[in-house]
C-alpha cells in the first residue's frame, strides 16, 4: 500500500470547509479513480494496488491512483519508442510546434480548473496556483512551442573548400521525467515542454504526494499528441523513480527534488552512462543593503520565504539585514506578517496553506524547536504548540499548518541556518561588510537562488557576480514568470530549465563532416 502521509484522527475541520473542498473537488476532476497513461490507454498498474490522493486541509481522499511498478515502466518506455520510432518520430519541427499550441489552447480553458487542484491536494493557496504556477505553465508551454519550430536546427562550421560540416542537434530518445510535490503542474510544463520540443517522447512519473494536476494535464497533452509521446507512471520513488533511472532503454533523465533523490538518480543511471539533469534543494541568500527600498525589500522578503508556504527550493531562507536596517526592516516585517492569513487555501484572501502533510509538518517543527533549543529567538511563529503574532484559523484545526516564523539570534552554522527547511521559516543574520557578507552568503553546500536589495548598481552587479549561485535576483525575488535560464550551482543540481539552454539537456549535438575533395594517401 501507499504510504500514509497524514494523522486523519487530527483533523477537526469545519464542515462548512469539508463541504466546499468536496464541492470543488467534483467540480474539477474529471474521475475519482485515475488509471495511468501507457501507450495511449488509461490502464490499472500491474500490482492491483491503488493508494489515496489527499486533501491536506480536510484529510479527506480526493481520488484514488494507482501505484506504479516496475513493469509498468518497461511497458511505457516500450511505448515511447514505439512513438519515437512511429508517428511523433516523423513529425517535422513545425508539425510538433503545431501540437504543442494545441496543447497550450487546451490547457487555456483548463486553467482555472488545475489551478484548483493543486489547491485541493497540495494545499497551495489558490491566488497563487492561479496567477503564478498555471501562468508558468501556460507560459512554458509557449514559449518551446515557439521553439520547436528551430529546435534542431544546427550550424555551419567554417572549413575549407574541399569540406562542409554541419552540426544537428537530435533529441535523445525516451525522456524519464522524474517531478516533485511542491509545484506539481508547472513542473509538468518545465520537463514535457522542452523535452517535446526537442522531439523526445516521455515517461512521467509525478511526486506521489501530489498526482492529480499531472494526470489532467498529461490527459489534455494525449488528447493532442500521438499515442506513447507522452506516458504517466504514478507510484512511489524508491520503485518507480529507480525503475526510470536504471532503465537501459531510457536515454535521458531529469528529475526535479530533493538532494538525497539527485543522488539516487545519478547512481542509478551512471551504469549506463544515461544523462541526467537535477535541480534540487537550496538554502538562498537574500541580502539586504542599508540604502535598499526597504518597502520593496520587504515585499520581497515574504515573497522569497512565505510563497507557497516556503516549500520552495529557491526560497531565501537566510536574511542577510545591514546592521543599520536591520531593526527597523524587523519592526516592518513583523507587522506585515501579523496581517498574512492562514488557512483554508480555497478561500481567496488566503496568503500561506497547509503544509503537504504531518510528516513534513513535524520535520519543519522540529527544525523550529532545535533552532529554540541552540538559542535562537522565535520573533514571530512557532513556539512549541503556542504562536507568537500569528493567526491560525479555527475552521481548519488540525489541519498541517506551519505558522509563518522569524528566528533571530542565530549563528551561521546553525542547523536551521544550513540545512533546507522547506517550510516557512526565516533565519535572520547580520552584516556590515560588503565581501564579509559575500564570503557568508556563499558558505552553503548549495548554489540554486539568492538576491540583492540596493539601489547602487555598482553593489548589485559586483555582489551579483560573486555569488555562487544559478539565479541571482536584484531587487526582485521568485521571478520565474519571464523565460529564463534555472539551475543550480554546487549541490543543487546541474543543468538548466525554463529557457532556451534547456534544449541542450534534452537533446545531443551531431557533427557531420563531408569531404567533397582528394584523400590524402596514408
Amino acid at each position: 500500500m501507499q504510504e500514509r502521509y497524514y494523522d486523519i484522527d487530527r483533523y477537526d475541520v469545519s464542515d462548512a470547509i469539508r463541504e466546499k473542498h468536496r464541492s470543488q473537488a467534483e467540480s474539477v476532476l474529471s474521475k475519482t479513480e485515475y488509471g495511468q497513461l501507457i501507450g495511449g490507454e488509461w490502464v490499472e498498474s500491474t500490482s492491483g494496488e491503488t493508494g489515496p490522493a489527499i486533501d491536506p486541509t480536510t484529510g479527506e481522499t480526493l481520488a484514488t491512483v494507482q501505484i506504479g511498478t516496475k513493469e509498468d515502466v518497461d511497458k511505457a518506455v516500450e511505448a515511447a519508442q514505439d512513438a519515437l520510432d512511429g508517428t511523433w518520430g516523423q513529425l517535422s519541427p513545425r508539425q510538433r510546434a503545431e501540437k504543442l499550441e494545441e496543447i497550450v489552447e487546451r490547457l487555456e480553458d483548463a486553467q482555472t480548473d488545475i489551478a484548483k487542484l493543486d489547491s485541493l491536494e497540495a494545499g497551495k493557496p489558490n491566488m497563487h496556483s492561479r496567477f503564478v504556477d498555471s501562468e508558468v505553465l501556460l507560459e512554458q508551454f509557449r514559449y518551446f512551442a515557439a521553439l520547436a519550430r528551430t529546435a534542431n536546427e544546427g550550424r555551419a562550421v567554417p572549413s575549407g573548400e574541399d569540406k562542409r560540416i554541419v552540426t544537428r542537434r537530435e533529441p535523445y530518445g525516451v525522456v524519464g521525467a522524474i517531478s516533485a510535490w511542491n509545484f506539481p503542474a508547472m513542473f509538468v510544463a518545465w520537463k514535457l515542454g522542452p523535452a517535446l520540443a526537442a522531439g523526445n517522447t516521455v515517461v512521467f512519473k509525478p511526486a506521489s504526494k501530489a498526482v492529480l494536476s499531472s494526470l489532467e494535464i498529461i490527459r489534455i497533452c494525449d488528447r493532442v499528441l500521438p499515442p506513447g509521446t507522452v506516458n504517466i507512471v504514478t507510484g512511489p520513488g524508491g520503485e518507480v523513480g529507480s525503475a526510470i533511472s536504471t532503465h537501459e532503454d531510457v536515454n535521458k533523465v531529469t528529475l526535479t527534488g530533493s538532494k538525497g533523490a539527485g543522488v539516487a538518480t545519478i547512481t542509478n543511471a551512471a551504469p549506463t552512462i544515461t544523462p541526467v539533469s537535477v535541480e534540487l534543494g537550496g538554502k538562498s541568500p537574500n541580502i539586504i543593503f542599508p540604502d535598499a527600498d526597504l518597502e520593496k525589500a520587504l515585499e520581497g522578503t515574504l515573497v522569497s520565504i512565505f510563497f507557497n508556504s516556503g516549500q520552495q527550493c529557491t526560497a531565501g531562507s537566510r536574511l542577510f539585514l545591514h546592521e543599520d536596517i536591520k531593526d527597523e526592516f524587523l519592526d516592518m516585517l513583523t507587522d506585515r506578517i501579523e496581517d498574512l492569513q492562514v488557512g483554508d487555501p480555497l478561500a481567496p484572501m488566503t496568503d500561506i496553506g497547509p503544509m503537504i502533510d504531518h510528516e513534513h509538518q513535524a520535520e519543519v517543527l522540529d527544525y523550529i524547536e532545535g533552532a529554540i533549543a541552540d538559542g535562537a529567538t522565535v520573533l514571530t511563529g512557532h513556539v512549541d504548540d503556542e504562536t507568537v503574532a500569528g493567526k491560525e484559523a479555527s475552521d481548519t484545526a488540525g489541519a498541517p499548518f506551519v505558522q509563518p516564523t522569524v528566528l533571530t539570534d542565530v549563528d551561521d552554522d546553525a542547523t536551521v541556518a544550513c540545512e533546507e527547511v522547506f517550510g516557512p521559516v526565516l533565519t535572520v543574520l547580520e552584516w556590515s561588510d560588503r565581501d564579509e557578507v559575500i564570503e557568508r552568503a556563499n558558505n552553503t553546500d548549495f548554489g540554486l537562488a539568492g538576491a540583492v536589495w540596493t539601489q547602487d548598481l555598482n553593489d548589485a552587479h559586483e555582489v551579483a557576480a560573486a555569488l555562487e549561485a544559478g539565479t541571482v535576483w536584484v531587487n526582485t525575488y521568485n521571478d520565474l514568470l519571464e523565460p529564463a535560464p534555472h539551475g543550480g550551482y554546487k549541490e543543487s543540481g546541474m543543468g538548466r530549465e525554463l529557457a532556451e539552454e534547456a534544449l541542450d539537456d534534452y537533446s545531443q549535438t551531431k557533427t557531420v563532416n563531408i569531404n567533397l575533395g582528394d584523400i590524402p594517401k596514408f
